[in-house]
């Protein structure tokens, strides 16, 4: 229930106004965009290249640019365009005019990060500056805007390149089929908790009040992308220091249900022990009133919790259990491929 919270996450690239209030520069931040708008702050900058010297002048260039300032200003997303024919704005060469765009959000917020899109895909292309002018967007909300989309292209590949890594190590080191695909699930289930753990605290307000975290629409993208490794490496080392022992066991002649146990009774303890000590620690990061490393306490601090006790201390051994003789067959094909020694079907699970 907690991992569906995932359905509705949305990301940002930061925020600027998760931060300490009684710092001497959110507060000054305050000011500013109390009276002047919220996204004076962080403006959109439009460079024109015009293709050539002295054209930024000419009375053709001159009407191209008011108009297009007329078509941006029709956004309701546009606070004000600043187009002054004034030194700052043109270049000494007049090849070259900047325009800045000033939205009614915040850096990040998705009506911000809206606005970016509708100048790039809408109002960037309907423009009729003459000859060969290219026009390029600028600015902190376009730089956000692409950091988003280059993490969220880039994730997915890096998702891939751990889990197949991660399949291969343990297949030659359980000489199992099975037990890393039920490793990599689990492992995908924990850090599914932790993302919609984000939701629930952050933007729903879920013990927001007792962990004195900040309300907030979306999480920060890169916080997302950092939680994966660390809670994916975690969540590995408690899986293989339990099916090690397990699998000992196993080899020593036990029954599968009898190496589940022995293993359990084992790590378990040491497991659920070494993940309360690492989330105990971890509450110093919810503690430090920015909305980035609050994202990063929440979210790892549930993955790990429900890591070390729901899916090691109940799915664990209960879907092991359910596989029975499958958890330790490995084929011989794909056993040379690997370059390991199969692991045959068992026909009983009974001591001999």
């Amino acid at each position: 229930l907690m991992a569906s919270s995932v359905l509705w996450l949305h990301v940002t690239p930061s925020s600027l106004t998760a931060i300490p209030q009684n710092l001497e520069s959110a507060q000054a931040l305050k000011i500013v965009t109390e009276r002047a708008g919220h996204g004076i702050i962080t403006p959109n900058e439009i460079v024109i290249d015009l293709g050539a010297p002295h054209l930024a002048r000419t009375p053709e260039v001159s009407r191209a640019r008011l108009a297009f300032s007329d078509l941006i200003q029709k956004s309701h997303e546009v606070l004000l365009v600043s187009t002054d024919e004034t030194a700052t704005y043109i270049d000494p060469t007049e090849q070259y005019i900047r325009m800045f765009v000033v939205g009614r959000h915040d850096f990040g917020a998705a009506e911000s990060q809206n606005l970016v899109h509708q100048i790039r895909e809408n109002f960037i292309p309907r423009a009729n500056f003459p000859g060969d002018a290219k026009i390029y967007l600028g600015g902190a909300p376009a730089q956000g805007v692409d950091l988003v989309s280059h993490l969220l292209k880039s994730f997915p590949w890096i998702v891939l390149l751990a889990l197949g890594m991660a399949y291969i190590v343990l297949l030659r080191a359980f000489r199992s089929v099975f037990l890393p695909l039920k490793a990599i699930l689990m492992d995908l289930t924990s850090i599914a908790v932790a993302y919609g753990a984000l939701v629930l605290v952050f933007r729903f307000g879920m013990g927001s009040s007792i962990l004195g975290t900040y309300r907030l629409d979306q999480i920060e993208a890169w916080v997302l992308v950092f939680l994966f490794p660390v809670l994916f490496g975690l969540s590995m080392d408690y899986e293989v220091f339990i099916v090690s022992r397990m699998r000992e066991a196993k080899l020593h002649g036990a029954t599968n249900n009898e190496a589940i146990v022995e293993g359990l009774a084992h790590t378990g303890g040491v497991v659920t022990a070494a993940a309360i000590i690492l989330v105990g620690a971890l509450g110093g990061l919810v503690n430090g009133h920015f909305a980035g490393l609050q994202e990063i306490g929440i979210g790892l601090a549930f993955g790990i919790l429900i890591d070390a006790t729901i899916i090691r201390g109940l799915l664990l051994p209960s879907t092991m259990v359910l596989l029975g003789r499958w958890n330790w067959w490995l084929p011989a094909g794909l056993a040379r491929i690997v370059n390991v020694k199969a692991s045959p079907l068992e026909d009983r699970e009974t001591r001999p």
